[in-house]
């Protein structure tokens, strides 16, 4: 009996140490693209890249955007704000709906939906279907990046190999603003600007279709036993969101104080406060507030609405500086913003090989401080300057300083998040990222009013302009300091310089520590079973005994 036991013991631990067979070599190649990580990275950015793209492009055509689409002066921002207000709101349900029902699903609906509302914003020409047909495609961006965001954390193990990954997502974004702007130009001057909205709906189309053979059906099963939804947490969120983005990105022409937007801007903190507690109760949050524990990423999320506050404000200062005071065509406009994008994705690439000399904190320090001195050159600008005199090296130091403390922040929010978290981690990151943004122009954009000259002339209005590029440096300041107070002194363990021959020995070591438990236990199952088998012996006999005493 003994033999017995310890035979189907060991019979179970051969079959379990022996490798699958590859059943995978019969299947056809498009069943097999769900194995390719790198196929699954490249997904992954490209809608990175698409979300930028599409905001980025629109930017620079909405001039003859506000001419086909009939827009009054007063309306046009609506094409921006629609936009901003869904994808905002979005964010945390679709990060937490792909935590709970898979972010396959999630990220395939998201890049659908996307693909539908960008064709139909191609054949918009009234300013109502317009506004309304944006807001809808935010919302498809909304559901698609925290998916994507999560498939590529939960994909890549913690280490070098997911490091280098969060720096080629991050620099997907770069590449997305500078690629944004140049297709944005060159189509609004030649076959015009709705072709914007096809190409990203035929990309978005290709990434939904190749997302249903590159992503693992395994992400479609979460390990998550309760699946219940927080609706009242949903809406208050959602509401509360796109009131105060709403006020930040109406507020420079209704005014701060109008009573067509501070009333919204105080439900809105309102229903963000009830919001917090709410999910304080709730057995079934879309936030769980666990996330809050890890000071990396609750320093991330705020020193990020820094990081994104200055970039805004020196993308759209900048634009306006080059058109308004040096008097530059939209594509020459776009074609300035090549050496940032470039430099960034360098930055971005090159500041991960630090992580193993220096600690984050430190490395974003120094990129604030570069932040700040490139506010200053910018500021050097005067009507008659060249582009190489001033505002090319103030591309390249921002460069230097805004991939070193953007990056960091990606990589340590998602650092200390279990897997069935990363969906809403990367969601309540990316709200941080959108709020930055408006509240850096609105404050921006106050100062240059009151900067700005009188009339329109290049001199006044670089006034004003030179104001606004203070002002992002001023950001950078308070970044620094809430870097200095808030960042934690101590790294993720992946970034302790571990080679991947090293992590190798490790898992080897593991496996090896594994197999000497699982023969310790099989001893431990021989002796348990012989002994089991004795006892029954024993027993046996004693029935025996007792048997033949009674027959007696």
């Amino acid at each position: 009996m003994a033999e017995s036991v310890a035979s189907t013991i060991s019979t179970k631990i051969t079959q379990t140490k022996k490798s699958s067979p590859d059943d995978t070599a019969s299947l056809p190649w498009y069943r097999k693209l769900s194995q390719k990580k790198g196929l699954l990275l490249f997904l992954i950015c490209m809608a990175q890249m698409l979300d930028i793209i599409n905001i980025a492009s629109v930017t620079i055509a909405l001039p003859s955007i506000q001419r086909d689409v009939h827009y009054e002066p007063s309306q046009l921002q609506w094409i921006i704000s629609s936009y901003a207000l869904t994808y905002s709101a979005f964010l945390l349900v679709g990060g937490r709906m792909g935590d709970l029902f898979g972010h396959r699903r999630i990220f395939l609906m998201g890049t659908s939906w996307f693909a539908i509302w960008s064709l139909v914003c191609g054949f918009a020409r009234n300013p109502i279907f317009m506004s309304i047909s944006r807001g809808l495609q935010g919302a498809g961006a909304g559901f698609t990046i925290p998916s994507a965001l999560a498939l590529l954390t939960t994909t890549y193990p913690l280490g070098p190999e997911r490091t280098a990954a969060l720096s080629l997502f991050g620099g997907a974004a770069c590449i997305g603003q500078t690629v944004g702007v140049l297709l944005g130009g060159i189509f609004d001057a030649t076959i015009g600007w709705y072709w914007i909205f096809y190409v990203t709906a035929i990309i978005s189309a290709t990434l939904a279709i190749g997302g249903l053979f590159i992503i693992s059906k395994a992400n479609d099963n979460p390990e998550t036993a309760d699946r219940r939804i927080d609706y009242v947490g949903v809406l208050m969120f959602m509401v509360g969101i796109i009131a105060i983005v709403y006020y930040l990105s109406e507020s420079n022409s209704a005014g701060w104080g109008s009573a067509k937007t501070l009333p919204l801007f105080l439900v809105g903190i309102a229903l963000l406060i009830a919001f917090v507690f709410w999910e304080h109760r709730i057995d079934y949050p879309i936030m769980p507030f666990r996330i809050w524990l890890s000071r990396r990423f609750s320093s991330s999320v705020v020193v990020i609405i820094c990081v994104t506050a200055t970039y805004n404000v020196m993308i759209f200062f900048s634009s306006l500086t080059f058109q308004g005071v040096l008097k530059y065509t939209p594509i020459i406009t776009a074609c300035c913003y090549i050496v940032h994008g470039v430099g960034l994705v360098v930055g971005l690439y090159t500041v991960t090989r630090l992580f193993v000399f220096m600690r984050t904190k430190y490395i974003m320090l120094i990129g604030w401080l570069l932040i700040i001195t490139s506010s200053v050159i910018f500021a050097q600008i005067v009507p008659g300057a060249s582009y190489w005199h001033f505002a090319f090296p103030a591309f390249i130091v921002n460069c230097l300083g805004l991939s070193p403390t953007w990056m960091c922040c990606q990589v340590n929010v998602v650092a200390d998040a279990s897997d069935e978290d990363q969906g809403v981690v990367g969601a309540v990151f990316n709200v941080a990222m959108q709020l930055g943004g408006p509240l850096g122009l609105a404050i921006s954009t106050i100062v240059s009013q009151s900067f700005q000259g009188l009339g329109d002339t290049p001199v006044a209005l670089m006034d004003g302009y030179r104001a606004a590029f203070y002002t992002f440096g001023v950001f950078g300041a308070v970044g620094f300091v809430l870097t200095l107070i808030l960042a934690s002194n101590r790294d993720p363990i992946e970034f302790s310089g571990a080679t991947p021959e090293t992590i190798a020995k490790d898992q080897e070591k593991g496996i090896s520590a594994v197999e000497s438990i699982g023969a310790s236990a099989l001893e431990g199952d021989k002796a348990e079973a012989t002994s089991i088998s004795e006892i029954s012996v024993a027993q046996t006999m004693t029935e025996s005994n007792k048997t033949a005493t009674k027959s007696t």
